[in-house]
């Protein structure tokens, strides 16, 4: 079938985007109404939430990502073309990509959202983030090159910065992050690096607001800081990291902290695509849209998941969380299947509760009606990530992972399979 051209007896629904909310809609949308057509610049889906572990030697790559064409192999009415898109045209309804011109009749964006550095350029240059799957192989490339660097060093200053580690951010990300890295001095590294006297590795964690897990309840903040603490991780509330150059990292009480790896976790922003008007673009480079997920101004042009900023009731966009996204895929994918003389509904988020996990029997969450901390928010943090991963197989290589990593107290996976340099 020619993409760049239209099917004359059916609209096109062009997909920009299949993240969680892009590969809700792709596979719900009614292709006998519909020609479907998939975009993305990658062949793909990444879990995001466990990137983390395969940064720390949990979980091998392809156990995170999964191939699109084969999560649409049960629609092979749906198109997915892997391209990189560069810019919207809506006045004449199609979209500039590095294979061509696309036209629509109805677009759909989903591009998710990127790490947000707040302008500062230096802490960007230097710092490791992690948004997807090279993100999460540099970073464990980085972090065994380390120590593997400090072996060899006669400095003890040096070594220090080498083993030292500064996570900014302490949302569930770098929660996640620090707790795994703490696990891994505690656990993997003594074995690996009998050498090394891992007493001089420190783990620190900022956060600018008053609390870890802000965007949780009062009583995970409170339980995920104790268990970070039991895990000898240094936190630092109520204090923003100034810049950093590689070497130092420099934060807001004046403290300077020798580190090789500072770990930004610290802020996303929504990942627009160029060709809107500055009016529809909200702080965070977020796209203003109705109740119905249809951008301001446009009647064929829809946003869904982190990129929309839709208001949530309070006067705020609703959170860039993966139930967010998967269920505005759901509802808007519903509403254009309906026929012409169909109401629409307005989203509302089902809020199915928050949660975070810190390391081994360690964990906070935020259900419904009940707040839980320890043993038992993990084991519910564990089931219901192995069950939103895509696949069987990747269910079954996780769990006989996690398995493992639990009862043997190892991390298998300490590969460097390609050395990362960070950014001049």
């Amino acid at each position: 079938m020619d993409i760049f051209s239209k099917n004359n007896h059916k609209k096109r629904v062009l997909i920009v985007g299949a993240g969680f909310a892009g590969i809700e809609i792709g596979r719900r949308l009614n292709t006998r109404k519909y020609e479907v057509l998939v975009v993305d610049k990658q062949n793909y889906f990444t879990f995001q939430p466990l990137l983390y572990q395969v940064a720390t030697g949990g979980l091998e790559p392809d156990s995170v990502a999964y191939p699109l064409r084969k999560i649409f192999q049960k629609k092979s009415e749906v198109m997915f073309r892997l391209a990189e898109v560069e810019r919207l045209d809506p006045a004449q309804n199609v979209v500039h990509s590095s294979i061509g011109l696309l036209p629509y009749d109805i677009l759909v964006l989903a591009t998710g959202s990127r790490t947000n550095f707040f302008g500062n350029k230096e802490t960007e240059n230097h710092s490791l983030s992690l948004k997807s799957v090279t993100d999460a192989l540099d970073m464990r490339s980085f972090i065994l090159q380390n120590f593997e660097t400090a072996l060899l060093s006669k400095d003890p200053e040096e070594k220090r910065s080498l083993m030292n580690f500064v996570v900014t951010g302490a949302g569930p990300t770098g929660v996640e992050i620090a707790g795994a890295l703490a696990e891994l001095k505690k656990h993997v590294l003594p074995n690996d690096y009998p050498e090394l006297d891992l007493n001089l590795m420190n783990i620190t964690l900022v956060e600018a607001s008053q609390q870890v897990l802000n965007v949780m309840s009062d009583f995970s903040s409170r339980h995920a800081k104790i268990q970070l603490e039991q895990l000898g991780i240094r936190i630092l509330t109520g204090i923003r990291l100034e810049r950093y150059d590689g070497q130092i990292a420099v934060l807001s009480n004046g403290e300077k902290v020798l580190t090789r790896s500072l770990i930004w976790t610290a802020g996303v922003m929504g990942n627009a695509i160029p060709g809107f008007h500055a009016e529809v673009i909200k702080p965070g480079n977020r796209i203003q849209t109705d109740a119905y997920n249809r951008v301001i101004g446009f009647e064929n042009i829809y946003v869904i998941g982190d990129l929309a900023a839709m208001d949530a009731g309070d006067g705020k966009p609703h959170p860039m969380l993966a139930p967010v996204a998967m269920q505005q895929g759901k509802l808007l994918a519903s509403n254009l299947n309906l026929s012409s003389n169909e109401k629409w509904k307005a989203f509302r988020y089902f809020d199915k509760g928050t949660m975070a996990t810190i390391g081994r029997s360690r964990a906070v969450a935020d259900l419904k009606f009940l707040h839980l901390k320890g043993f038992f928010a993990w084991i519910s943090w564990l089931f219901i990530h192995l069950m939103l991963l895509a696949g069987f197989r990747n269910r079954l290589v996780v769990l006989i992972n996690w398995v493992w990593n639990y009862f043997s107290y190892d991390r298998a996976i300490r590969l460097i399979i390609r050395p990362y340099k960070k950014k001049s």
